[in-house]
C-alpha cells in the first residue's frame, strides 16, 4: 500500500502537461486511517492529541473529516490535499513515530452518481457533524453474475435511495474509492436509534452490497475530553 501510495504521488507531483488535468483533479481527496500500534510506555492520548496538533498545521492539506474510531487507536481523515507534494510533511512525521498508516483516493458521490445519470446535489451532503453518535459505513458492491448495465442500475437505485434518506432531514457525506472494483463507497453520518429504523426500511435490498459499519466520534470530542475541557 506505501509503495502504491508513493507512486501517487510521484505521478501527482509531475506538471499537469504529463499527467492530466482529470487524473489530478480525481485524486484530490484521500481517505487516510491511521493505526497507533500497542507498545510498551506509549501514551495513547498524547499520541492521539499530538496528531491532531500536526494534522491542523498541515500546509496545503485541508482536514474535511478528523475522527477516532471508538474503543480503538485508530484514526480516520478526510483531507483535501491542494498540492500533493506536500504530503511528506504529514507521512515523515507518521513513519517517524512509528504508526501505521494507509490511503486511498476518494472522490464525491454526487459526482458518480450524475455520471450514473442520477440527480444528487452537492448541498444535499453534510461536511461537519456534531458530536453524538456518529458511524462510518462501507459498501461493497459483489459483481457476481451481473451485466455491466445490470450493475450500474444497483449503482443507481442505491443512489437514488441515498437522496431519498436526505430528503428526509438525515444528515450524511459520502464518498467512492477510486480504483476499487467492486465499487466501493464510504459513507458518514450521524445516526440514532429511530433513523436507523427508518433507514433500514428504505435500504431492505438482501445481496445488493456488503455493509461494513464502524463507531466513530469528532477527533475534537476525544481529544478536548482527554484534556479535560
Amino acid at each position: 500500500m506505501l509503495l502504491l501510495f508513493t507512486g501517487i504521488v510521484s505521478m501527482l507531483c509531475l506538471p499537469l502537461s504529463v499527467v492530466g488535468a482529470a487524473d489530478v483533479r480525481d485524486a484530490l481527496i484521500y481517505k487516510m486511517e491511521i493505526l497507533i500500534p500497542p507498545k510498551e510506555g506509549r501514551d495513547e492520548t498524547a499520541d492521539i492529541l499530538q496528531i491532531e496538533n500536526t494534522v491542523a498545521d498541515l500546509k496545503d492539506i485541508a482536514v474535511i473529516f478528523a475522527f477516532k474510531e471508538l474503543g480503538r487507536p485508530r484514526i480516520v481523515l478526510v483531507l483535501e490535499v491542494e498540492k500533493a507534494c506536500s504530503w511528506p510533511q504529514l507521512t515523515s512525521f507518521l513513519s517517524r513515530k512509528g504508526y501505521e498508516y494507509s490511503v486511498v483516493p476518494l472522490s464525491l458521490c454526487s459526482d458518480y452518481a450524475h455520471g450514473l445519470g442520477v440527480k444528487l446535489p452537492h448541498d444535499l451532503w453534510t461536511y461537519s457533524f456534531k458530536d453524538g453518535n456518529l458511524t462510518m459505513v462501507t459498501k461493497i458492491f459483489p459483481v457476481g453474475d451481473l451485466t455491466t448495465t445490470e450493475y450500474d442500475e444497483r449503482l443507481k437505485l442505491t443512489f437514488e435511495q441515498d437522496r431519498s434518506i436526505l430528503e428526509t432531514g438525515q444528515k450524511g457525506a459520502c464518498f467512492r474509492v477510486l480504483a476499487e472494483y467492486p465499487v466501493k463507497l464510504v459513507y458518514f453520518a450521524p445516526v440514532t436509534p429511530t433513523q436507523i429504523q427508518a433507514i433500514e426500511k428504505i435500504l431492505l435490498a438482501p445481496g445488493m452490497y456488503e455493509n461494513e459499519a464502524t463507531r466513530i466520534e469528532n477527533l475534537a470530542s476525544y481529544t478536548a475530553v482527554c484534556q479535560g475541557d
